[in-house]
């Protein structure tokens, strides 16, 4: 059995349409950026990584502990994420894992009278987040770049 099919001008330019929008699709559908992972199993990765945003910290935390990143997130934990975001972080894919916290006490923050912490987050050995922050009522709270925008403590209703 043989079967013909006409190619007529109509088709052609559908098929090739068709063609075109499937081709198109491809490389314009927004895809997953990768992330980078930065290793943080051992305490001399996680300070080498504050090292390259510039921050000299004291060699042993300050403290660390285990943390469950929410399974879902409130309104603070919502903003924290959006800061984690900007840097290249994102704790979405972490939601009801158990991570590790440390928090270093950074020696060179300018300007400030406070005591400064850099807050590292890891998942299994790698960093998937964290901030610069102090603990001050007034204090502020910013990505790992010095010059990222800081985010202020929610205001009580």
């Amino acid at each position: 059995m043989v079967v013909s099919v006409r190619a007529n001008k109509k088709r052609i330019v559908a098929v090739l349409l068709l063609l075109a929008i499937a081709v198109g699709a491809f490389f314009l559908i927004p895809r997953e950026p990768e992330r980078i992972v930065y290793p943080g199993m051992t305490n001399e990765e996680r300070v080498a990584f504050l090292s390259s945003f510039n921050w000299t910290v004291e060699e042993e935390p300050a403290d660390f502990r285990e943390v469950v990143i929410p399974v879902e997130f409130n309104d603070v934990y919502t903003a924290y994420n959006a800061m984690q975001n900007a840097q290249g972080f994102d704790l979405k894919p972490y939601a009801g894992e158990k991570c590790m916290q440390y928090r270093y006490i950074i020696t060179n923050y300018p300007d400030c009278a406070d005591t400064v912490f850099a807050t590292v987050l890891v998942y299994e050995d790698s960093i998937i987040g964290g901030d610069v922050s102090t603990e001050a009522a007034d204090g502020f709270m910013h990505g790992f770049a010095a010059d990222s925008a800081r985010f202020a403590a929610p205001e009580a209703d």
